[in-house]
């Protein structure tokens, strides 16, 4: 039987449990988790959605948010 895939909010859930809160080295704030999504284009002009998990804090903010 197969494996059964889990849930964006218990992937989240998971992370928030197994992670230890992480400081910026920069600023010293609390790194928080999110999910960037982009627009990844092929050769022949189809589209997809880009998923990358990063950590932000307020001196990496305005690079992720734009």
């Amino acid at each position: 039987m197969p494996k059964k895939d889990r849930t964006f909010a218990a992937k989240l859930a998971h992370e928030a449990r197994t992670l230890h809160k992480t400081d910026c080295p920069v600023c010293g704030k609390e790194l928080v988790p999110v999910v960037l999504y982009a627009a990844r284009y092929n050769e022949d002009g189809h589209w997809r959605p880009q998923r990358r998990r990063v950590k932000v804090c307020d001196c990496n903010r305005e690079e992720i948010y734009g």
